[in-house]
């Protein structure tokens, strides 16, 4: 009897909420969700799945019970990692339409299994509520779309008033951009007013201010970590791109604890991103990130300990997006390697044709020509409920007029390869296996895709952090 239950359960959760039923691997033990919190995840959040749970251990005992337990307990630590790259809204949303995706499978089993009418014809109706309630989530998603418009009008009447205003300033800063040593540098140093103030936790910090249309004369921050050195030799420097409803301060931790002999051999700098989000097609923030990064690369390099030309960025999520738009605008020829962790190409910026310039009101309307000489890693796990592996529209990410779409993981850096100068066909098998991740590498190592199975948005937890050193060293 379990073993039917047990495999329709399967069949609905592994298809909708467990995503394919890994298992995360975290970096310590202990980080892994304890069963308390698991059964009072599934309390408040899955009552269906918990008394699912209860049944299990009524009828096939404690090995039943435990297994799926542990299919809980990935489920808790992939909502706990997508809450904790993209924010509570898209967790809980993304929570929301599996939940109802659970109910309607099951509903829908019942169906097909029943041939009285009356029984068929109330689980009709229970299967209609159901849909109802997702046709009204469009409605309510539409809506929010809408308002969103209004929003960015009166935000577009702000920007040009500014326009207006600052017409000269912005004529100089736009020459300092697309002409080599155009504009005035001494200028723009007294604009960025750089702060320095010691933290409790040894890092630096230090802030950039910026002005947009949503602030003016802003303090950005971001924090420096510098190792011990036994001589005066210069460090390479990484910087690290916290995901959308992250934040500096955490990923700082979790990079220094997870990743202790990079610390040890470069610089690490955290900024954060304005409303704990970076701009690239409909986050909170309207601010010019790349100019930030940009200022925080052309200030470091300023510093006696900073290897002028070894600069590294890595994001995760919405920075490895922030990642992407850098490596394709850019015109700085310090940074040398980009990486961006469970975010390939989104569909704003190539369009199957042409890499695409961000542009007024993220248009991506101007084709661009990226820099060459550079080495790029991207991270991407086959079950990532949030960036589709295969590319296509996001589950939950919203952009404008609906989901936000991704290049096929593979495809994408297949085009970083020939922007590069790759002139061969695409990998169609890994180039090498470590562990669960497939690795797909071209230039001779220049340009390579980690194909991290069984592993969704937290596919950064089973990158070892030689891996990444290796890379890096390369």
């Amino acid at each position: 009897m379990i073993m039917k239950i047990h495999s329709n359960f399967l069949l609905l959760s592994s298809a909708v909420i467990f995503l394919g039923l890994h298992k995360l691997v975290l970096a310590d033990e202990e980080e892994r969700p304890r069963t308390e919190q698991v059964l009072g995840f599934l309390k408040d959040k899955m009552p269906e799945s918990l008394r699912f749970l209860e049944r299990v251990r009524e009828e096939d005992g404690d090995e039943g019970y435990k297994e799926v337990l542990e299919e809980a307990r990935d489920l808790l630590a992939e909502f706990l990692e997508i809450r904790r790259e993209e924010g509570e809204e898209v967790a809980e949303r993304f929570l929301d339409f599996e939940r109802s995706q659970i109910r309607l499978q099951a509903l829908l089993e019942e169906w097909h299994e029943t041939d009285d009418e009356d029984e068929k014809r109330e689980l009709r109706n229970q299967i209609a509520e159901i849909v109802g309630k997702q046709v009204d989530l469009e409605i309510e998603e539409g809506h929010q779309e809408l308002d969103k418009l209004k929003e960015e009008v009166r935000e577009i009447e702000e920007e040009l008033a500014e326009l207006e205003e600052r017409r000269g300033a912005i004529i100089e800063a736009q020459l300092e951009e697309i002409l080599p040593g155009g504009g005035d540098r001494e200028d723009e140093d007294e604009e960025l007013e750089e702060e320095r103030v010691q933290g409790n936790d040894g890092s630096d910090r230090f802030v950039i201010k910026q002005t947009w249309s949503q602030e003016k004369n802003y303090a950005r921050p971001y924090w420096v970590n510098v190792p011990e050195r036994e001589d005066e030799e210069a460090l390479p420097v990484i910087i690290f791109l916290h995901g959308n409803g992250g934040n500096a301060k955490g990923l700082q931790k979790m990079v220094l604890n997870r990743y202790r002999n990079l610390a040890r051999q470069f610089i690490t700098v955290f900024p954060q991103g304005y409303k704990e989000s970076w701009n690239i097609v409909s986050e909170r923030s309207k601010a010019d990130d790349r100019s930030f990064i940009e200022a925080i690369v052309r200030e470091l390099s300023k510093r006696d300990d900073v290897k002028k030309n070894g600069f590294s960025i890595m994001g995760i999520s919405n920075g490895a997006a922030l990642v992407n738009q850098i490596a394709i605008e850019t015109k700085l020829p310090n940074i040398k390697n980009y990486i961006s962790a469970v975010s390939p190409l989104n569909g704003f910026q190539h369009d199957g044709k042409n890499f695409k310039l961000r542009g007024k009101e993220n248009n991506y309307e101007v084709i661009a020509k990226p820099l060459s000489g550079v080495r790029l890693l991207n991270i991407s796990g086959t079950e990532d409920p949030l960036v589709p592996y295969g590319g296509g529209p996001s589950k939950a990410i919203p952009a404008k007029g609906g989901k936000l779409p991704f290049v096929d993981a593979e495809e994408s850096i297949f085009l970083w390869a020939k922007n590069i100068g790759y002139d061969g066909k695409k990998l169609g098998k890994a180039s090498k296996v470590d562990g669960k991740i497939e690795v797909f590498s071209y230039l001779d190592g220049d340009v390579v895709h980690f194909k991290v199975n069984e592993h969704g948005h937290n596919a950064t937890q089973a990158l070892r952090e030689e891996l990444l050193l290796e890379f890096l060293r390369d």
